[in-house]
């Protein structure tokens, strides 16, 4: 009887954690992660907290997406299953990965399959609270150039994220690949203007040309905030 009541509070709480933060995938692991009073390793914190962790790995696998885009899904009001069928993927799928992901946790290992269901489907079902635009707009910039560039280089999102971190600019990358660095420049500076935030100030075709420059030639994370300026320097 104990038992099932703490299955039942483990359950509750989690219910109450992912309803309360809509897409906060990572919450939801750092909780996951504890049982019986006992503390999570450093380590397992820091990759819940980070987006890390089994339940937000297992969101991100399913439905081929980065964490800027599932940043970008959840400050614009939108679901894991409206997202889902956006990408193509029946909210089942979903449901059954989350699922899965929760069993792999140390709590949620201690949940029954339907227990772990019904968590999967409040976090797939759950419709996060729109932000300010101010505070999505800096992601839908990220989110549009890395678009951009990997359409345009004909590579993966994690294989610009690797080059990147390895210091190879985008221009570098699109030497490698036979792609011109004008060509790349111009995808950049067009995605710049249709991403740009309805309040920013106005720019002159020059000054986008520039910045899409700056980014290009970067080997940092590319365009940061409202204002599309360039990456780390």
């Amino acid at each position: 009887m104990r038992l099932r009541s703490r299955r039942l509070t483990s359950l509750a709480l989690a219910g109450s954690m992912i309803a309360g933060g809509g897409l906060a995938l990572g919450a939801a692991d750092a909780m996951a992660y504890e049982r019986n009073g006992t503390t999570p390793t450093v380590e397992t914190q820091r990759a819940a907290k980070a987006g890390n962790g089994p339940v937000a790995t297992a969101v991100r696998n399913t439905l081929d997406v980065t964490k800027a885009e599932l940043r970008t899904a959840k400050r614009a009001g939108t679901s894991l299953a409206a997202l889902a069928k956006e990408k193509g993927v029946e909210r089942d799928t979903l449901v059954n990965a989350i699922a899965t992901a929760i069993g792999k946790t140390t709590k949620g290992a201690s949940l029954t399959a339907a227990q772990r269901t019904t968590m999967a489907e409040r976090m797939v079902d759950r419709v996060p609270k729109q932000r300010a635009a101010k505070a999505n707009r800096g992601a839908a910039v990220r989110v549009a150039v890395e678009k951009a560039m990997t359409s345009t280089l004909g590579v993966t999102s994690a294989e610009l994220r690797t080059a990147r971190r390895a210091g190879t600019t985008p221009a570098e990358l699109a030497q490698q690949k036979g792609v011109a660095r004008d060509t790349l420049v111009s995808a950049v500076a067009s995605a710049l203007k249709s991403a740009r935030p309805a309040n920013a100030p106005d720019l002159t075709n020059a000054q986008v040309t520039a910045r899409a420059e700056k980014i290009v030639d970067n080997a940092g994370r590319g365009p940061r905030g409202p204002g599309m300026r360039g990456g780390r320097r």
